[in-house]
């Protein structure tokens, strides 16, 4: 199901560099030793401090995050 919320834009360029940023670091990880709850929590940690994060770009995350790690809790609130 694909929802969009009021006021929602497309990501942007850097937005979705940033995202590929995530499914590199995410598929070294995986292929080389396992991805971890924690591995995850780290990357979207730094996301979250990222310049050109917006909430669109967290739902990418969070959507490739339920995907990978299903059954798993990860913070996605800004801090």
């Amino acid at each position: 199901m694909d929802i969009t919320h009021p006021g929602s834009q497309p990501l942007n360029e850097d937005q979705k560099a940033l995202l590929e940023q995530f499914r590199s670091k995410v598929e070294v990880k995986i292929t080389n030793h396992g991805l971890t709850a924690s591995d995850v929590q780290s990357f979207v940690d730094e996301i979250k401090k990222h310049p050109d994060v917006s909430r669109e770009l967290l739902e990418e995350v969070r959507s490739e995050v339920g995907r990978l790690m299903q059954g798993q809790r990860f913070s996605f609130d800004f801090d």
